[in-house]
């Protein structure tokens, strides 16, 4: 039994019913796999809510095990993004935390945008595009 941390955009495309990701939550789930989400990742999904979305969002989001972030978590998603900022790469501050969550809690980010997330020890599983 693993978890997987959802970013955004794969709870936007839960919400979208796009087929792929649908199909690639459902294989985790059968696999007793657990799917996460956290306070980042909720943020930005109710951020642009669509009101289409709304029953869809009501019934899939209370499913998701809530991953907290900590002072640790945000002190390294500090400490990452000044890191990378000497090598010149900007990593913004919702993606940082979303990683740290992640790395908190042992937990897989499933994510389409693997570029986001160059931190060393995050563990990722890229979206079906």
């Amino acid at each position: 039994m693993a978890l997987y941390l959802l970013d955004t955009d794969a709870v936007i495309d839960y919400l979208n019913r796009f087929p792929p990701t649908l199909t690639l939550l459902r294989e985790l789930t059968a696999n007793a796999d657990i799917l996460c989400t956290c306070d980042v990742v909720l943020a930005e999904v109710y951020t642009g809510l669509q009101p289409r979305h709304e029953a869809i969002a009501s019934d899939f989001v209370p499913s998701l095990r809530f991953l907290a972030g900590s002072p640790d978590a945000a002190e390294r998603a500090g400490r990452w993004r000044y890191a990378f900022s000497q090598q010149g790469q900007t990593l913004p501050l919702t993606d940082a935390l979303i990683a740290t969550t992640a790395l908190a809690h042992n937990a897989t980010l499933v994510t389409g945008n693997v570029r986001d997330y160059p931190m060393p020890n995050v563990s990722l599983l890229r979206l079906p595009r």
